[in-house]
């Protein structure tokens, strides 16, 4: 299904535009780590105090970080498509990139359960303290968005396989 979309990307002008463009490329790179240490940054004191293992404040207090945590997600989302669109062909075929996609659609499932049916529970606790269900979602997340970072930086290596 990548290919076909890298054959529909591939010669248009967007595509070009990426890769004829000499300083575009490293600024999405810019752009992309600040998005990744925005988004891994917040992410590790969310999860973190999800699991139970920062016990500074009730989990309100680290939930404050989740608007940082969206920007640098939209930062990436944005960025990770102009990499898509600007090698197409090589990025749907590699093996790192598509279980890097599906590792994505995990923790955003995650996310969306955690968000919709744990959240509310979370808001009633008046002690703060969290589920099993609760530190599940937290730990499958930080595992998820971690394994998504070490991913990205094997596209360059694993290749096609």
């Amino acid at each position: 299904m990548l290919e076909i979309i890298a054959e529909e990307i591939f010669g248009t002008p967007l595509n070009q535009w990426v890769v004829g463009t000499y300083w575009l490329w490293p600024l999405l790179e810019i752009i992309h780590f600040i998005g990744l240490s925005l988004l891994i940054g917040g992410l590790i004191v969310v999860d973190l105090s999800l699991v139970g293992v920062l016990r500074s404040g009730r989990w309100v207090d680290s939930h404050r970080l989740l608007p940082a945590v969206v920007v640098g997600f939209f930062l990436n989302l944005v960025t990770g498509v102009l990499f898509f669109v600007g090698d197409p062909m090589r990025y749907s075929v590699n093996i790192a990139f598509q279980a890097k996609m599906i590792l994505i659609l995990i923790a955003g499932l995650n996310a969306l359960y955690y968000h919709h049916r744990l959240m509310p529970v979370l808001a009633l606790d008046k002690i703060g303290q969290s589920s099993i269900k609760i530190k599940i979602v937290g730990l499958l997340s930080l595992t998820t968005w971690f394994t998504v970072l070490a991913l990205g930086r094997l596209i360059p290596y694993l290749g096609t396989g």
